[in-house]
C-alpha cells in the first residue's frame, strides 16, 4: 500500500494545485512574466520599474525632442514561507488510505491553505493601496456612495472599470443589491441576482473571515491566521487593477513518507510547504483602492 500511495504523490500534488487555483479568490492577480524577473533560490525577485517622458513639440527644422526611457529593477524578497506536517497511524484502515489521504489534502487546501493565501493577499493590497477610505457602510445609500467614490478614483487613474476586480463582503453586496439593482449585471446586459459584475467590474464576494487590512500569522501550534490584534480592521471592499499586483508562488511541495521510511513513528507522513507573496508595484499603487470599516475608536466617538 505504501508504494501505491507514493506512486500517487504527483496526482495528489496536481489535485492540490487545482483546488488552490480554483478556490483562491485572488487568482485574478496572476504574475506578469514581462515585468517580473526569475525568482532566485533565496526567494528574491526583480521587478521592472519603467519611467519615460511624455510628448513634446515636433520641430520641423530640428526634428524630434530627445527623451529617455529608464528601466530599473527593484529587488524584493518573498515573505511568506508556510508549511504543515500530517501523520496517519499505520494501523488505520489501509484499504481506505488512498481515499483518506486524498480527502485530507483536499480539505486542507480548501479550509486552511486557500483562506490563508487570500487573507495574506488582501491584507497586502490594503497596506499598499494608493487610496484608502474608512467608514461603516450601514445603508444601501452609504454603500453605493462609497463604491461610486472608489470608481471615480479608478477612472481618474486612467483605467477602465471593466478591467478592474471588485472584492467585497456579502454584507456590502446585499446593500448594493438594495441600492440600485440595475448596476448589477451577469455579462449579458440583463439584471441578474447571480452577481458577476458591478458597473462592469468583475465581482468577487469575499467571506469576512479572510478580509482584513492586516493579519497575524500563527507560527506554530494550531497555525493559521487572525485579524491583527489591536490594529487590524475588517475590509468592506477593495477595487484592484490586476496590473498593480503580482501574485508569486516560488515553491510548493507535497512530500509523502511511508511507515517503513518514516523515522519518527509508525505512520504515513505528509509534508506540505508553500513559499509565496503578493508584490505591489510602487508606481501602480494608485490602482488599488481599499475601504475598511471604521476603527473602534472612531465608531465610539461618533456614538
Amino acid at each position: 500500500m505504501a508504494n501505491n500511495l507514493g506512486s500517487n504523490i504527483t496526482k495528489f500534488t496536481t489535485r492540490l494545485d487545482k483546488v488552490i487555483e480554483q478556490a483562491t479568490l485572488t487568482s485574478d492577480l496572476n504574475i506578469n512574466g514581462d515585468l517580473v524577473g526569475e525568482v532566485s533560490r533565496t526567494g528574491e525577485v526583480k521587478i521592472a520599474k519603467i519611467a519615460m517622458q511624455g510628448l513634446a513639440d515636433y520641430d520641423r527644422a530640428k526634428g524630434f525632442t530627445a527623451g529617455d526611457v529608464t528601466l530599473d529593477w527593484e529587488t524584493l524578497k518573498l515573505e511568506y514561507d508556510r508549511g504543515r506536517e500530517f501523520s496517519i497511524d499505520y494501523l488505520d484502515d489501509e484499504e481506505h488510505m488512498l481515499l483518506l489521504s486524498a480527502n485530507i489534502m483536499n480539505e486542507f487546501a480548501r479550509t486552511k491553505v486557500v483562506p490563508e493565501i487570500d487573507a495574506i493577499r488582501f491584507a497586502r493590497l490594503a497596506q499598499k493601496a494608493g487610496q484608502k477610505a474608512s467608514a461603516d457602510l450601514d445603508t444601501p445609500e452609504t454603500a453605493l456612495e462609497a463604491v461610486l467614490t472608489a470608481e471615480e478614483h479608478m477612472e481618474n487613474m486612467g483605467v477602465a472599470l471593466s478591467e478592474c476586480v471588485f472584492y467585497l463582503t456579502p454584507a456590502v453586496k446585499a446593500l448594493l443589491r438594495k441600492a440600485q439593482s440595475w448596476r448589477i449585471d451577469n455579462g449579458t446586459g440583463a439584471v441578474s441576482t447571480d452577481i458577476q459584475t458591478f458597473d462592469g467590474m468583475k465581482m468577487r464576494t469575499v467571506p469576512q473571515g479572510r478580509f482584513y487590512d492586516s493579519i497575524d500569522l500563527k507560527a506554530d501550534g494550531g497555525g493559521g491566521y487572525a485579524k491583527k490584534s489591536g490594529t487590524g480592521k475588517e475590509l468592506n471592499f477593495e477595487i484592484v487593477h490586476p496590473s498593480a499586483a503580482q501574485a508569486i508562488q516560488k515553491h510548493e511541495k507535497l512530500r509523502y513518507f511511508a511507515p517503513d521510511t518514516n523515522q519518527e513513528k509508525d505512520a504515513h507522513k505528509w509534508q506540505y510547504r508553500v513559499h509565496h507573496d503578493l508584490l505591489v508595484l510602487d508606481n501602480r499603487a494608485d490602482l488599488i483602492y481599499a475601504h475598511t470599516k471604521a476603527a473602534a475608536a472612531a465608531r465610539a466617538k461618533k456614538a
